[in-house]
């Protein structure tokens, strides 16, 4: 099998960051770290949990068979060697030996094959589901430290899925009576403590973890402040020593100041208006290309993200190999007035944008959306419910056209096939083409760079064109913390995981 060529960004680090061997200072230093994040977390099940807030908690916690590393590139974890077989149909993978769950008990094949048939299983109701190999894969302990998956069809990819922490490795006790898990019990570094609802918790240490001499802190002390000022003031004001989020405004000021280290690095993520397919008068692909005629992306960019963003036609940025230079949309008004009287709307319609107040770049983006649709007669209402009621509305279609962002993107599969493929449980618009699907599956049965460019390629021009997403931009991630913060690296996947960070004396 030929190999599997990954996307390995280039991560812009203002501050220090850890080398591959840890000075005996980090090793000694222990201490608590008390951090900011900026949004609840929904749910600590990783199987289940799907917002960015949720994985920054549980990725502490549990570990997947593969990973990427901080270069994004695809490196051992729990597995340490895997192989596909010739038929394309069946992986192997060599477990480490060894590693305890935080319950003291050994981590075999077992659990994992447990996982993965939790995971498949659809009262989970997991969105992980083609991370595993999908409905049909039948994963075996072939003995204690080996487990193999087969699929019905071969999939070149699967192991750059499985870095996910969203197929992360549970003990079966994490699993209560009615199947759910509150607080997982993992082999990774820190276990959770003293929860608090989805406001405040404890990373502690996992005395039993398998990697020597880590965690280098003794707990994370996690609370969730969610106004960015807020933030920003308990930064500067000594109540926390890291704060997972700056506002981008704030970042230059911030930059300036020496009490501050600010991390900033290009995100595999994009910004967009999702659009509901399952209402009029989003049902008319030439409604949704209006809409995507209507928009200035800068403006939304300036306004969101204070331009510290880059303009997007499709999901995948520029500076990515696996970039298209498919753009068929700059703002042209006439050209999306033109659609709509088409399509049956020359004096436009009503329909409400559903932003968070959770998260205040998607209202600032929706204002200035509202006011550009006003410019082709679509009268829009902004309604900016808190971050849950937001997922219930989104995830149960009870909206019009909601705002929102993917992240932690690694490989071009995870851009359209778990958004876009029909029927797959975070396929949150209704969009549905049998030709798309039919490329996307044949995505995965593929590992040659060119041949998979190739294949989506055509995927994306049929999604920009069939525009169940409005694709807004590409922005960068930040986090801040004050200089005795040691060890952090801001990832380009938004992985926040706090296992090689230290406090300096």
């Amino acid at each position: 099998m030929k190999k599997l060529r990954l996307f390995v960004p280039i991560i812009l680090l203002i501050g220090l960051i850890a080398g591959m061997s840890l000075s005996t200072t980090a090793q000694s230093a222990g201490g608590v770290l008390k951090a900011a994040h900026d949004a609840e977390w929904t749910g600590l099940d990783p199987h289940v949990a799907s917002t960015v807030s949720s994985a920054y908690i549980y990725a502490n916690v549990v570990e997947s068979l593969t990973t990427m590393n901080d270069n994004i590139e695809l490196s051992p974890l729990l597995a340490t060697s895997w192989e596909q077989s010739e038929d394309g149909k069946t992986w192997t993978f060599n477990l480490q030996e060894g590693v305890m769950f935080s319950n003291g008990e050994e981590m075999t094949s077992a659990d994992v094959v447990f996982t993965m048939n939790r995971i498949i299983n659809p009262d989970t109701g997991s969105g992980r589901v083609s991370s595993v190999g999908g409905a049909d894969a039948v994963w075996e302990a072939v003995d204690t430290y080996t487990v193999s998956v087969t699929t019905p069809e071969a999939n070149a990819i699967l192991p750059i899925l499985l870095t996910s922490r969203g197929t992360g490795i549970v003990h079966p006790d994490s699993v209560d009576e009615n199947g759910v898990i509150v607080v997982p019990i993992g082999t990774g570094p820190f276990t959770i403590e003293d929860l608090d609802g989805t406001i405040s918790l404890t990373l502690a240490k996992n005395e039993n973890y398998w990697q020597e001499g880590l965690p280098l802190l003794d707990a994370v002390e996690v609370t969730v402040i969610q106004e960015d000022a807020a933030r920003e003031a308990a930064l500067l004001g000594g109540e926390v020593d890291f704060i997972t989020t700056v506002a981008p405004q704030a970042v230059e000021a911030l930059q300036s100041n020496d009490s501050v280290v600010v991390q900033v690095a290009p995100a595999l993520a994009y910004k967009y208006l999702g659009i509901n397919l399952t209402r009029e008068p989003f049902n008319d692909v030439r409604v949704r290309q209006a809409i995507a005629y209507a928009i200035d992306r800068q403006q939304l960019c300036d306004a969101g993200d204070f331009g510290l963003c880059t303009t997007l036609n499709g999901p995948i940025d520029t500076s990515s190999p696996w970039y298209f230079d498919y753009a068929p949309y700059t703002q042209d008004l006439d050209k999306a007035r033109e659609l709509l009287a088409e399509a049956g709307y020359p004096d436009g319609f009503e329909m409400e944008l559903l932003p968070t107040s959770t998260y205040q770049d998607t209202v600032r983006q929706a204002q200035v959306l509202q006011a550009q649709l006003a410019a082709v007669g679509i009268t829009a209402t902004i309604n900016a419910p808190e971050w849950a009621q937001w997922l219930e509305l989104e995830g149960n279609f009870q909206y019009d056209g909601y705002i929102c962002s993917w992240n932690g993107l690694t490989d071009v599969d995870q851009y359209y096939y778990l958004q876009q493929r029909t029927d797959q449980v975070f396929n949150f618009t209704g969009y549905s083409n049998p030709e798309f699907d039919a490329l996307v599956d044949q995505g995965r049965e593929i590992s040659d760079f060119d041949e998979r460019y190739a294949i989506y390629e055509q995927a994306n021009k049929i999604l920009v064109d069939d525009a169940p997403y409005v694709y807004f931009y590409n922005p960068s991630f930040t986090r801040a913390m004050t200089p005795n913060v040691q060890g952090y690296v801001l990832r380009s996947d938004n992985a926040n995981l706090y296992m090689n960070t230290w406090l300096e004396e």
